[in-house]
């Protein structure tokens, strides 16, 4: 459940200093080295995709728009 929580933490500081419309999420700098970890984030951001409030850019990074961001945060 930490994992969840390190992700929103994450996205939040992206949106404070991301310009533009969108941030960008990827699982190595929310999960360093923790395999655990990368895969919790990841299945939570490929339901994320299913819901249609992201994106899937390459491996390993999503896009969210920050119009959407309020669901996440």
């Amino acid at each position: 459940m930490n994992y969840i929580l390190a992700l929103r933490l994450y996205i939040r500081r992206r949106a404070k200093g991301a310009r533009g419309g969108v941030v960008s999420v990827r699982v190595r700098d929310v999960c360093i080295d923790d395999k655990k970890c990368e895969y919790v984030v990841y299945t939570f951001l490929t339901e994320l995709v299913k819901k249609g409030v992201a994106q899937k850019y390459k491996q390993g990074v999503y896009v969210i728009n920050k119009a959407t961001l309020a669901e996440l945060v």
